[in-house]
């Protein structure tokens, strides 16, 4: 068993925390061993006038380290994994990972975006093609601010140096990578950095960018852990610590882009991803053939359910929006309540429950359940923070290390809500279900809610043996719980893609 390993990586701040994350992974499986670290700069640091967006950029910011893992054996390098070039060296390889940290972009605007109304030109900085591309394709139905185009401006520099030029410079925004800020601000590192990256988060509106519509560069918030392929014995090390499943999904993201040559230049984005046991695929970008690319499906399923589209569309409930509308909806006004809430992220659960248009406290976090619901609180005039992306309310965890607290989290809901908590808010009411005459003939049913799944069964107990199906967030974790044959139930993206698996 080796004694002692030399793990080298880039000098920036964010590339030592990796560093030591992974030399204290080693450290928790073989104590013994000595860990010692090594920092250097490479091409990429050193030349700041090197367009990193070329196609010939790849390496840049890790061949000069992969040399120094060639020649050692008691060497070992952490690279962040999206900066490792695709096409293998033949010397040298990433062999483990540990677990990735959020892979999404942020997007950081000027707070005083808000007081306008139209604006000709919003200035982003990024040198990214495929942050530009997605930007440019998204950016318009995400903020409630009426521009006509956007201008890129070039960035370069290590996340203190961005954070910097963002705020003194005469620009609207900047991208960058939420793992690199939640590193960070989760470490012990420079407290100056911390501070600058806490001040622009609380004086500018920051939005976390959705995988379904801003998938990112393949390996993004993943670390990787590069070995000479001659030493076995550090390799064997090395598989102790891999996180299988995530090591899977950065190298199949880089498979995809191999097909499209590869490196930053691309103007694509590819996130793989899991959740309910279930490996999401989101694509989006243009190839440098000018072929759009924009796909979000499930790729893998552990148990094949529902798989062999043997339902006709008739057989199944809902198979229109009047079958969806089941219930009779109650308004409720609730504005005074709202505009009381201070210091809470607020997470609105559909796009109807703004009916009333409620004001909102300025140091409230607005957090969305789906795109949908995002859309429609953008055209009612309220900047939001992001979404779960319709994956469920847990996703809300992710933002404690950009907001450094544990904020309360209010819900605007329905009153009807069985899991209602006291900081839940009921925007509205849900009465009077109704359902189709041959509801019980019906062999596959697809629920909005958990609610809506209880009020069918307790009015038809037979269909409770059958086939089920619903989203991927929390109306799966609920419907897990009350369905007795767990194989009945799958999940899907939407109601959509259900749809589209029907016969």
């Amino acid at each position: 068993m080796k004694e002692h390993i030399k793990i080298i990586s880039r000098r920036s701040t964010l590339a030592k925390i990796q560093a030591k994350l992974v030399g204290n992974t080693i450290k928790s499986k073989y104590p013994k061993i000595k860990i010692e670290y090594s920092w250097i700069k490479t091409i990429g640091d050193i030349d700041q006038k090197l367009d990193i967006s070329s196609g010939s950029s790849m390496g840049l910011f890790t061949s000069d380290i992969s040399k120094k893992v060639i020649s050692s054996d008691n060497n070992i390098a952490v690279h962040s994994w999206k900066d490792y070039p695709i096409l293998e060296n033949g010397y040298s390889n990433i062999y483990a990972t540990i677990n990735r940290a959020d892979m999404r972009d942020i997007l950081i605007l000027k707070d005083s975006l808000k007081n306008l109304k139209n604006i000709r030109t919003i200035k982003i900085m990024t040198s990214s093609p495929r942050r530009r591309y997605a930007l440019n394709t998204h950016l318009k139905n995400l903020i409630p601010l009426q521009f006509k185009n956007i201008e890129f401006h070039d960035l370069r520099g290590n996340i203190n140096t961005r954070i910097e030029k963002f705020l003194n410079n005469d620009v609207d925004g900047v991208v960058v990578a939420k793992a690199a800020l939640d590193r960070i601000l989760n470490s012990d590192c420079n407290d100056t950095i911390k501070n600058n990256i806490n001040t622009c988060l609380r004086k500018h509106h920051w939005m976390v960018l959705p995988l379904s519509l801003f998938p990112t560069a393949p390996g993004q918030g993943a670390i990787g852990v590069e070995v000479n392929n001659k030493n076995l014995e550090m390799i064997d090390i090395l598989k102790t610590i891999n996180v299988i499943d995530i090591f899977k999904n950065v190298k199949k993201e880089k498979e995809i882009m191999s097909k499209y040559g590869g490196g930053c230049s691309q103007k694509i984005g590819i996130s793989i991803w899991k959740k309910n046991n279930i490996t999401i695929q989101s694509i989006n970008g243009k190839t440098d053939a000018n072929k759009v690319l924009q796909s979000f499906e499930i790729t893998e399923r552990p148990i094949k359910v529902l798989e062999d589209k043997t339902t006709k569309k008739e057989n199944a409930f809902p198979t229109n929006k009047k079958e969806q509308n089941i219930f009779t909806r109650i308004n409720k006004n609730k504005n005074n309540q709202i505009s009381k809430i201070d210091n809470a992220i607020i997470y609105i659960t559909r796009k109807n429950t703004l009916i009333k248009k409620p004001r909102f406290n300025a140091s409230c976090i607005l957090w969305t359940s789906g795109i949908k619901s995002w859309k429609a609180s953008c055209r009612s005039g309220y900047w939001i923070h992001g979404s779960s992306d319709s994956m469920g309310e847990s996703d809300i965890e992710s933002l404690f290390s950009l907001i450094q607290r544990k904020n309360k989290i209010i819900k605007l809901t329905f009153q009807n809500n069985k899991n209602e908590n006291s900081n839940d808010i009921n925007t509205y009411e849900l009465k009077n279900p109704v359902f189709p005459n041959d509801i019980e003939n019906r062999e596959e049913f697809y629920w909005m809610s958990s609610f809506a799944y209880e009020a069918a069964i307790n009015k038809f107990p037979s269909i409770k043996n059958k086939k089920h199906a619903c989203g991927m967030g929390n109306t799966y974790d609920k419907l897990l719980s009350l369905i007795n044959n767990k194989t009945n139930l799958t999940c899907y993206l939407d109601y959509k893609s259900w749809k589209k698996n029907l016969k």
